[in-house]
């Protein structure tokens, strides 16, 4: 990466506490559409810090460096709500199977946001998930699919 590309991405938002969604426009606009969606991916994969020095700073997210684990991958997948689709659904997949309620949650968020199929049925298996939430999220977008033409 060039010394003008990693300077690029030190960058903060102009207004840090501005809702994710123009954040992320404006991370998009900085950094590309791709760039952004592919960040988004790897935080919802668990597979890039929130201070990876590679990627837009987590700010960008309406994050900070000290988020749990969690928050990250979460957030990840939050802002795939608003940059995606995604350009690898199977890593939205796999955050249902992810360890925090939380992102198996927003995974089902964005599956349902914008038409991720299930070929394996695993939403399904949500409806039986610990968490009223994720149990929520699961039968909401059930409820989607079946309503569909």
């Amino acid at each position: 990466m060039r010394a003008a590309d990693l300077m690029l991405l030190t960058d903060l938002p102009p207004d840090r506490r501005a809702h994710p969604r123009l954040l992320l426009a404006g991370a998009v606009e900085r950094y590309g559409s791709a760039m952004v969606r592919h960040w988004c991916e790897e935080l919802l994969a668990g597979r890039v810090r929130p201070d990876d020095a590679e990627y837009p700073r987590i700010e960008w997210l309406g994050g900070t460096e000290d988020w749990k684990p969690y928050w990250a991958r979460t957030w990840g997948g939050r802002g795939l709500l608003y940059v995606g689709p995604p350009d690898r659904p199977g890593v939205v997949r796999a955050a249902l199977r992810d360890e925090h309620w939380r992102v198996r949650e927003m995974a089902l968020k964005v599956m349902a946001a914008h038409g991720l199929d299930d070929p394996v049925g695993a939403v399904e298996g949500l409806l039986e998930d610990p968490t009223p939430r994720v149990r929520a999220a699961a039968a909401r977008l059930l409820r989607r699919e079946e309503s569909a033409p």
